[in-house]
C-alpha cells in the first residue's frame, strides 16, 4: 500500500511547490522547519515567502538561513543595493568595525584622521603612546604655538612654573637671564612673570627654551589633560604615521562609532560586504524581518 500526505501536509505542500511525490520521498517523516530549510538550501523561494508569513522569530530565521555562517551573510549583503547595506554598518559592534579599518592603506587612514574630530583623534593617540612620548613628539614650533593659545590658560601656565622640577626651573631661569639662578632668585623671577600683561606674557612663553616648554607642556596635559586638544591634527596625524599600519589601526578603537561608520562608508562594495558580514545573526536577521525579506529570494544559501 503506497503512502499518503494528509490535507494540512498537501497544503503546505503546494505553498512548498513541491510535488506528492517528492514530499512523500524526500519528506515522509520531516518537520515543516527541517522541510523548509532543506528546500532553502535547494535553492526554493517558497521557502523565503513561506518565513515572510510564518516566521516572526530571529532565531528560526538564523537556523533556516544559517545566519551564523559568515559567507551565507556575505552572499545576502554583498547582493544588497549600497544604501541598503551602509544601513548595517550601524548595527556592527566597534572591534567588527574597527577590522575594516585594514582594508584602507595607511595614506587613506592618515588622510580620514586628518579630518577626525581634534578630541577623537586625542583619544587615540593617547591609547598609542603614553603622554611622555606624545610631549617629546611635539615639533618646537607647535611647542610655541600652544603657549600662544588664546584658551590655555595664564593662571594654570604659572602654577605649573612654579612646581617645576628644580634643575628645569633653573635651566628656565638662567636661560632668560643669562645669570646664575642664585643671583636672580626664583621668586624674583616669578614676581617679574606675574607682572608681565597677558599679551607679553604669552609672547615670553612662546620664545623661552623648547627644553622648558616641553616640561611645562609634561605638566600642563597631565594635571588637565583637555589641553593636548589645543594641538592640531596634523600633529598627531604625524605621530600615528610613526607606526606600522597593524599598531596604527589597533588605538582607533578610540573613535566614536558614528566616526568609524563614515569612514568604513568609503570602502568599495565587496569590501564594506566582508565588513558588514561581521554583524551579529540576530541583530542581522531582525534587520531581514524588518523590510528586507526580499533580501532571501535575490541571493538563496547555499
Amino acid at each position: 500500500m503506497s503512502l499518503v500526505i494528509n490535507a494540512n501536509m498537501k497544503l503546505f505542500a503546494d505553498k512548498m511547490n513541491i510535488t506528492s511525490t517528492r514530499m512523500i520521498r524526500d519528506y515522509g517523516l520531516s518537520t515543516i522547519d527541517e522541510i523548509i530549510e532543506a528546500e532553502a538550501e535547494r535553492g526554493n523561494t517558497s521557502a523565503v515567502n513561506y518565513a515572510r508569513a510564518y516566521y516572526h522569530s530571529p532565531e528560526k530565521l538564523i537556523k533556516l538561513f544559517k545566519l551564523t555562517n559568515v559567507e551565507n551573510k556575505f552572499v545576502l549583503i554583498n547582493s544588497m543595493d549600497d544604501s541598503t547595506r551602509r544601513q548595517l554598518l550601524p548595527l556592527l559592534e566597534q572591534e567588527d568595525l574597527l577590522m575594516g579599518m585594514y582594508f584602507f592603506t595607511q595614506e587613506k587612514l592618515l588622510e580620514m584622521l586628518m579630518k577626525v574630530d581634534i578630541e577623537e583623534l586625542v583619544r587615540v593617540v593617547q591609547e598609542a603612546f603614553p603622554l611622555e612620548q606624545i610631549v617629546m613628539m611635539f615639533p618646537e614650533e607647535d611647542l610655541a604655538e600652544f603657549m600662544m593659545n588664546k584658551d590655555l590658560e595664564r593662571t594654570d601656565v604659572m602654577e605649573q612654573i612654579k612646581i617645576m622640577p628644580p634643575e628645569m626651573l633653573q635651566q628656565f631661569i638662567e636661560g632668560v637671564t643669562g645669570m646664575p639662578m642664585e643671583q636672580t632668585g626664583s621668586n624674583n623671577f616669578i614676581k617679574s612673570l606675574e607682572q608681565m600683561s597677558d599679551d607679553n606674557f604669552k609672547k615670553f612663553m612662546s620664545q623661552i627654551d623648547p627644553d622648558v616648554q616641553r616640561q611645562l607642556t609634561f605638566q600642563l596635559t597631565k594635571e588637565k589633560p583637555e589641553y593636548l586638544t589645543l594641538f592640531n591634527n596634523e600633529c598627531y596625524v604625524n605621530m600615528l604615521n610613526t607606526l606600522m599600519k597593524p599598531e596604527m589601526v589597533k588605538p582607533m578603537i578610540m573613535l566614536n562609532k558614528e566616526t568609524m561608520v563614515n569612514m568604513l562608508n568609503e570602502l568599495p562594495d565587496e569590501m564594506m560586504s566582508i565588513v558588514a558580514a561581521q554583524i551579529d545573526p540576530k541583530d542581522f536577521a531582525e534587520f531581514l524581518q524588518d523590510g528586507h525579506m526580499d533580501l532571501l529570494e535575490k541571493a538563496m544559501m547555499i
